[in-house]
This record gives C-alpha cells, structure tokens and sequence, in this order.
C-alpha cells in the first residue's frame, strides 16, 4: 500500500501551493499512483512527488509532462498560469531573503556563521588596503498576476512591519482589511474579476470538480461550464455568479461585493461602448420606418386598451 502524501507546508506561499494543490488533486483524479505517473511521463517518481509537494517549484516541463501523463489532454493555459504565478513568488521570496541577509551582514559587519568558524590568523600585508567589493544590484523580481496575490503580498508585508513597529503611533493599521474586498474595489475590467474568481477557487483550495459536485445543492453546473466561465472572457449572469460564489462557501451576506463589482464594471462597458458607424451614409429605409409606425400603432392600441377598461369599471362602480 502507497504511503500517504505528506501535507503542503503550511509555511509554502500561497501561489506555489496553489500549483501543488493542482497537481494533487489531478494525479487523485486520474487514479494513478507516482509510479504508474513516471512510466508515462518519463519522470522518476521522486521527481513528480517533489513537484507536488510544494517545496519547491518544478520545472515547466516536469509540469506538462505531470499533467499530460495523468491523461488531461485540453489547453495548458491554465497550467501556464499557475506555474508562471508559483514561479514568480518563489523569486521573490528568494530575493527577499537575500536582502534580509545582506542587511543582517551589514548590522553586524561579517556573514552570517562567521562566529562559528575557526578563527584563523595570517600576516596583513602593509602595501594597500583590498577595495571592498561592490554589492550587486538588487534584482526586482517579475510579480505574479492577479489583483488577489498582490492584495495579499501588501497585506503580509503590512502585518511584518506592525510586528516590528507594535508601539509606533504614526503607523495606522489597516489589517482588518478585507482582501477580497480590496480587490474587488479595484476591478476595472471582467478580465480582472475573472482573475479574482480564479483566485478564490485556489485559495479555498477547490477543483473544478469540487465546485461541480457543490453546485448540485444550489442549481447543478457542469465542470466544463465553471471551467469556461472561468478561463473566459465574459462576465458572468447574475444566477451564475451566486451559485459560483455559494459553491465556493462564500457566506450569503458576503457576495453583495462580488454583485455590486459585476453591476458596476458591466454599466461602465455599456456607458464606454461605441457604435461602429455605417459603411456607407445612407437614408432611413422604409422598412425601418414601418416598423417603427407599426410598433407605434400597437402601443397606441394598448394605452386605449387600458383606459378603455378603466373607465368602464369606473361607469360600472358609480351604477
């Protein structure tokens, strides 16, 4: 019997779990075990479980080959994403560190572990001093995309500096902060809700399966549906988006945001969408102007209509 998966560290960012949440959750589905994995994809079996682990971020293709080996045979996209997002947060949490270390050397003026060596003394040599080496140029790191992670990545460095500066009165916290609300308030367009949707779904840790078999309790949505609307480009209905939301374990009171940002960003598409002009100038048709007496006609009918059946109740009340 295989032994179990040991559990995503709890310390892992939450990008790079993301991706191994994915992997996971795709192997479990396909029923196969590492083993049977590795003869597919040519990948030893210590190689695949390390990608899902969430250690680490693999290689690209040790992630296509992981993915196509458990039989998903549909666009890699979605894949793409997820590893260019793990990817991009391992960097900087790389860089981060080694600005922490630069920073700890500087303070206390040698690197760190220098206590722990040997103490070695040799003749200093009188003719010149050795020029200090310059400090490499700090490397800004590509950001992951999605208005949720860098929410997040604020929020953590915010809370990072309150545990350094509890007592200092000039700061103003602000850790109450809703996340998904600030990232909702800052949608502009469906591609960024779409973004965020995403998002919601890794950080609750779901599936497209997962989110199909929740569905059935409110309105029953295929997996292929969710993962259309998802990896679209189009709003979705009003209907769609609270069953996607209650799916999700998202509380009722909670998805008012989530409407109000989907209302707002779809009045200012109508209010900023422009007619194409015509080809060519041409005067009104006939036909358009028929159509137009004929529908006159019809709501002209119906107002006397109307009138007509109020005065005869009125006349047969008086009686």
């Amino acid at each position: 019997m295989a032994r179990p998966e040991k559990d995503i560290p709890a310390a892992a960012p939450m990008e790079v779990a993301e991706l191994a949440r994915e992997l996971r959750a795709l192997r479990r589905s396909s029923g196969l075990t590492y083993k049977d994995l590795s003869d597919k994809s040519h990948y030893s079996s210590a190689a695949l479980s390390t990608a899902a682990s969430g250690k680490t971020v693999p290689k690209w293709e040790v992630v296509e080959s992981f993915v196509r080996g458990c039989g998903f045979t549909g666009d890699l996209t979605t894949w793409q994403r997820l590893h260019k997002n793990a990817l991009a947060r391992a960097k900087t949490e790389e860089a981060a560190g080694k600005v922490k270390v630069r920073a700890a050397e500087a303070e206390t003026g040698e690197p760190d572990g220098a206590d722990e060596r040997t103490e070695v003394h040799h003749p200093r040599l009188l003719g010149g001093l050795r020029k200090p080496v310059p400090a490499p140029e700090a490397v800004v790191p590509a950001q992951p995309d999605g208005l949720l992670t860098l929410v997040q990545q604020f929020m953590d460095a915010h809370m990072q500096l309150d545990a350094r500066l509890p007592e200092d009165p000039q700061r103003v916290s602000s850790l109450t902060v809703d996340h998904v609300h600030t990232a909702l308030a800052l949608c502009t367009t469906p591609q960024d809700v779409l973004s965020v949707m995403r998002e919601l779904v890794a950080d609750k840790g779901l599936t497209i399966g997962a989110l199909e078999r929740r569905s059935r309790k409110y309105y029953p949505i295929s997996g292929a549906t969710f993962a259309h609307v998802l990896n679209g480009d189009e709003l979705p209905t009003t209907e769609w988006l609270n069953i996607f939301l209650r799916a999700c374990g998202v509380d009722q009171e909670r998805t008012l945001i989530w409407h109000y940002t989907v209302t707002r960003i779809k009045i200012a598409n109508l209010r900023h969408r422009k007619t194409p002009p015509p080809l060519t100038v041409t005067p009104v048709e006939p036909s358009i102007s028929a159509d137009y007496m004929r529908r006159l006609l019809v709501l002209t009918v119906g107002v006397m209509s109307v009138l007509g059946a109020t005065v005869t109740a009125v006349i047969a009340t008086i009686r």
